[in-house]
């Protein structure tokens, strides 16, 4: 009888520790952008002359933004927020009503600075359907400007600028 139970015993606490780790696993942080990545220096603004005229040292910051594809809905994070804590992302891609259905393929998300870094691959495990749905994303303290561009099927492009601030 005593064999019987050290066997069930041991299936138990094994079993056990697999779902304590797998629970573990599920709750480690993650960071879509790394503390190297943060600390280099933010894309600069476009500077916009006049034909005719020299360009002033005045910079002109311009948000260029194309809405032919896709409509880009960013829900969260809320762009006027100042967060300290895990931030939660979701961002949905509607068909736009002129359009074609959304290419999902075609999304990319550039981190805007210094050089765009392409960080698309890291957000791909949180794209569902036609949504990004991450919660509880790490980001380094500063502020975070991302682009998203979005192609329908007929390859019209959409793109938005989004932030993040955190303390």
């Amino acid at each position: 009888m005593r064999p019987k139970l050290n066997i069930i015993l041991m299936v138990i606490i094994l079993i056990l520790s697999i779902t304590v780790l797998s629970i573990a696993e599920e709750m480690k942080t993650v960071s879509w952008i790394t503390e190297k990545e943060a600390a280099l220096p933010a894309m600069k603004p476009s500077k916009i002359g006049t034909k005719g005229q020299p360009e002033s040292d005045e910079l002109f910051q311009v948000k260029k933004q194309s809405m032919a594809g896709p409509i880009i809905i960013v829900e969260k994070p809320d762009p006027d927020q100042l967060y300290d804590d895990l931030i939660d992302v979701l961002i949905n891609f509607d068909r736009n009503p002129i359009g074609e259905p959304v290419n999902m393929e075609s999304l990319r998300i550039i981190y805007l600075k210094m050089f765009g870094i392409d960080i698309t691959d890291r957000i791909r495990p949180y794209i569902k359907e036609t949504r990004i749905d991450a919660n509880g994303i790490k980001f380094p303290e500063g502020e975070h400007e991302f682009e998203i561009r979005i192609k329908d099927i007929e390859q019209m492009e959409s793109s938005e600028i989004f932030k993040i601030k955190v303390n």
